[in-house]
């Protein structure tokens, strides 16, 4: 077996609506361990609207900072081969791009792939826009959980799309496991079938989110699509953003 790479949780405490306290957040890292993740890349909410000026942005950097120590010194201590990164969510909005450059908000362990999330309503004009505006900086999005975006829910070939322009695809582990029936479990089969999916992160903000269900939906795609597609997406290709290797 291979060990998981989880790319999208909000396990920092004191920064958003994850972890609520050290001992939450410490919690949730032993979980993650047991369930055999090896490397998380920490990804706290940024959304641009929410700061009023440089001030916010350098407190917001150093409660996160501050978190982060926590969280290292834990692990380096309890969990030795266990290794941490640091990144953001990053809510679309018309400012990003410069949050980006001045880099008050970071992408992915520092790399060219940058974690990107819409509002649900996003229409797929506004999705292929934004998409454009991030390649032309230098940055490849990675699409936060891809299964809540109607656009794409009605429209899987936008998918396809949006891939062929360079984004990568990410879903929630909880998505693969919760939905059963719908559209939305659907909407997942189709592109796991497919094989669009690139990176599949537990999008973690408590330790009842986090209990075992990245190795449960790991172990479900394997079954379901091949356990060589199953390692690409939960541990290949995640690994390969957090070492900022071109991803083909």
């Amino acid at each position: 077996m291979f060990d998981l790479v989880d790319i999208h949780c909000h396990t920092l405490f004191g920064i958003d609506d994850g972890a609520t306290d050290e001992n939450t957040m410490k919690s949730m890292l032993d979980t993650a361990y047991s369930d055999g993740i090896r490397a998380i890349c920490f990804t706290p909410h940024f959304k641009t609207y929410e700061f009023d000026d440089d001030s916010e942005f350098e407190d917001y950097r150093k409660r996160i900072d501050d978190s982060f120590s926590v969280a290292d010194l834990y692990v380096k201590e309890k969990y030795p081969d266990m290794t941490l990164y640091l990144g953001n969510e990053i809510m679309y909005h018309n400012e990003i791009l410069d949050s980006l450059k001045a880099k008050n908000c970071t992408s992915l362990n520092g790399s060219s792939y940058a974690l990107v999330e819409f509002q649900p309503s996003t229409s797929a004009f506004e999705i292929e826009a934004a998409i454009l505006r991030i390649l032309r900086t230098g940055y490849r999005p990675v699409i936060a959980h891809i299964e809540r975006y109607n656009a794409l829910i009605k429209k899987p070939s936008l998918v396809s799309e949006l891939r062929n322009m360079g984004a990568l695809m990410q879903v929630n582990a909880r998505a693969i496991l919760r939905f059963k029936f719908g559209k939305i479990s659907k909407f997942i089969k189709q592109v796991l079938k497919n094989k669009q999916v690139d990176i599949v992160a537990s999008d973690a903000h408590d330790n009842t989110v986090f209990t075992q269900q990245l190795s449960k939906s790991m172990l479900f795609v394997s079954k379901r699509y091949g356990e060589s597609y199953a390692k690409k997406i939960f541990s290949t290709v995640p690994k390969a953003i957090l070492n900022n290797e071109k991803i083909h």
